[in-house]
């Protein structure tokens, strides 16, 4: 700046203006006629005359230094004009790290063990912990936003577990073997009665999709959800000593994991597991396709099948199903069924179909079941009708493929998207049973009721097991609608988010729990 455009600052007063402090500019004769202006800023309103051109030499001209985040109303290159009131906000940033409490949630389960009305506390409740990292902006020393930076969790919230008295609701039933469900996020045991029922976990975390009862039923493998990075972790607690804690595996974001059979009986020590990566976009992952074993014994982790695309809609993810044997396993995606060797790896296609366009961000795939020998492969399979393109039928088949003939043979139509075939693990009064579903409107048969129904090896005696003729059906749960018991003569259903036990003999069926919360279900000897 030159003399001749040069400002010289001639007075300044201050004068009190409803509770801020008002100094008056004035400022001497330069090039242009002086205007007056007024300048908020760092608490005090100023006024005066000017001869500057633009915001940025006024404020140099009040002694008035800018941040690198302040911000200053008009813009900076703006002319000063007669009457301007120039605005100066005082902008800065700080990272801020707290520690907040989580509190526990109160699960009141119903116990057919206790006496009704009577309160049996399994577990204390207690708040968890996460540290969180904020990135704080203020404006003149006012918080005017908080945006959270990262989060730690400290320590996980414990839910307080408390049973409610039912006794006498529901009969305690016998039965052989052990049963463990999935309820309200924890994993809880019956064994040889349905009235002794008690928790494996009580983290409330598990996530439904892995849920997989050793052979023997002395272990349970399960996934713990994680709220951030990986998708889950994978469990294994011991079913037989009570009280024994959950052990991690170490192995993150598994979409799919099973014990690995043992024919021996020498008890199950290896997992089969595919995985996957958290996605911001729904449905919230992307599947990896891959499969790994991974040993107990060892701590080995050996992969059979590497990532790939998984071919159409590979983002969703392949199911799979071991052959009782142990000795490979049956795939299934959105278009296609095939075989994969155990110790190889290879992979062999058995049927095509075309793919169920949904309207929306899930994918259907079949649900498998192996026959007892391991020959036959009980699916749903999509089928194409007339009339409509092959994608948008509604048209759904039971269908048995024999693996080593590669020929299949359609058992039933008309069942409906979910009809779950479960081949039974052993032959019950002479026959190799196959339990299914069918849907009460089989063109509507995503939201439709459905029927449970039986039928023999060879697709004839095919009947209704449940529920009885004239008799409203009921909802498919889709991840465990029924199990087989290992002898072959009940089923259990899950109906309404609660367990009921089907007498195959007299279809005599009684529900044995009542918490409404079941998602998921196993059955070993």
């Amino acid at each position: 700046m030159n003399s001749s455009s040069s400002v010289l600052l001639r007075g300044f007063s201050l004068i009190l203006v409803a509770g801020a402090i008002l100094a008056v500019i004035t400022l001497a004769p330069a090039l242009r006629p002086p205007v007056r202006f007024t300048l908020v800023a760092d608490g005090r309103v100023m006024s005066g005359e000017v001869r500057s051109q633009t915001v940025r030499q006024a404020l140099e001209e009040a002694g008035i230094a800018l941040g690198d985040l302040d911000r200053v109303d008009p813009d900076l290159w703006e002319t000063v004009r007669e009457g301007s009131v120039v605005i100066v906000t005082r902008v800065s940033q700080e990272e801020r790290t707290v520690v907040e409490e989580i509190p526990f949630n109160r699960q009141v389960i119903p116990d057919e063990a206790l006496p009704e009305g009577e309160l049996k506390l399994v577990q204390g409740g207690v708040n968890g912990q996460e540290e969180i990292r904020y990135g704080l902006v203020y404006e003149d020393g006012a918080e005017v936003e908080r945006r959270v930076i990262a989060r730690r969790r400290l320590r996980q919230a414990q839910d307080e577990i408390v049973l409610v008295g039912a006794q006498g609701t529901l009969p305690s039933i016998p039965f052989s073997g052990t049963i463990v469900y999935l309820s309200h996020g924890n994993a809880w045991l019956m064994r040889h009665e349905t009235g002794q029922k008690r928790p494996l976990t009580t983290s409330g975390d598990l996530d439904p999709r892995i849920f997989s009862l050793s052979s023997d039923g002395s272990q349970l493998l399960f996934a713990r959800e994680q709220e951030s990075g990986p998708l889950n972790t994978l469990w294994i607690v011991d079913t037989l000593v009570v009280g024994d804690p959950p052990q991690s595996l170490g192995i993150e974001g598994a979409l799919w994991a099973e014990w690995v059979p043992d024919p021996s009986g020498l008890g199950t020590t290896r997992i089969a597991y595919g995985t996957g990566e958290r996605t911001p976009a729904a449905p919230g992952w992307k599947a990896h396709n891959n499969l790994r074993l991974y040993s107990l014994e060892e701590g080995k982790d050996q992969e059979l099948v590497a990532p790939g695309s998984g071919g159409l809609f590979g983002w969703w993810g392949t199911q799979f199903a071991w052959s009782p044997q142990g000795d490979r396993l049956a795939y299934a995606n959105a278009g296609e069924v095939g075989i994969i060797d155990a110790r190889s790896g290879a992979r062999r296609a058995l049927l095509s179909f075309p793919y169920y366009r949904t309207f929306s961000d899930w994918v259907w795939t079949p649900q498998l079941s192996w026959s007892p020998e391991g020959r036959f492969l009980a699916v749903s399979v999509h089928v194409p009708t007339e009339g409509s393109r092959p994608e948008e039928s509604e048209a759904f088949e039971l269908w048995v493929l024999a693996v080593e003939e590669g020929t299949a043979l359609r058992v039933a139509e008309e069942v409906g998207m979910w009809a779950f075939p479960q081949w039974a693990p052993a032959p019950w009064g002479g026959e190799e049973l196959l339990a299914f579903g069918r849907a009460q409107a089989p063109t509507h048969s995503r939201d439709s009721l459905y029927s449970l129904w039986l039928m023999d090896r060879d697709a004839s005696n095919e009947r209704r097991l449940y529920p009885a003729s004239g008799q409203a059906s009921f909802a498919i749960e889709q991840l465990t609608p029924w199990i087989w018991s290992p002898s072959g003569d009940s089923l259990l259903l899950l109906s309404e988010r609660n367990l009921h036990l089907i007498d195959i003999r007299s279809g005599l069926t009684q529900q044995i729990t009542l918490d409404g919360g079941v998602v998921r279900a196993r059955w070993a000897r």
